[in-house]
């Protein structure tokens, strides 16, 4: 049998081998945690951003619908908003709804971005939908908003293609 001989050196390169794999450790989940909040940073403030993108389209179209009924009160304009394909493009599902003022969009996946876009609306009182409930986004959808002249109000309604 052989005997085993003390070595002061193996010992303290086991202990800086741990010593180093400890603090790469520490170091990789400090860059991990790191960039998984930017990530989060970053993709919250895209999906806000297109919040307020597809609030302030709904916005312009609505607006022209309603200066064609000022400019003609005895027509029946529609708009028909095609917003699937946006949702598509960018990966994100929002839901429409009407306010009294205006109305509000909010994303669903991912979630974090709301918006809502107030505007004089007169002739109408308000912006609403079907149940009063908000209306999703889809790959087969688009919006109609007519303008409802017993009711005076915007009506959105969604329809698939």
């Amino acid at each position: 049998m052989s005997t085993l001989t003390y070595d002061n050196s193996a010992v303290s390169e086991l202990i800086g081998y741990v010593y180093t794999a400890a603090v790469s450790v520490l170091i990789l989940s400090s860059i991990m945690l790191t960039s998984t909040a930017m990530l989060n940073g970053n993709i919250s403030n895209t999906v806000q951003e297109e919040a307020e993108e597809v609030a302030l389209y709904f916005q312009l179209a609505i607006e022209d619908l309603l200066n064609t009924v000022r400019e003609y009160p005895d027509s029946s304009p529609f708009i028909r908003l095609d917003v699937g394909i946006e949702s598509i493009n960018h990966r994100i599902q929002y839901e429409v709804s009407g306010t009294e003022s205006g109305l509000k969009v909010t994303t669903i996946n991912p979630r974090g971005g709301s918006y809502e876009v107030s505007f004089p609306l007169a002739p109408a009182t308000a912006i609403t939908t079907k149940d009063d409930e908000p209306l999703e986004s889809s790959s087969s959808f688009y919006i109609v908003a007519h303008y409802d002249d017993n009711l005076k109000v915007v009506k959105l309604a969604s329809a698939g293609r």
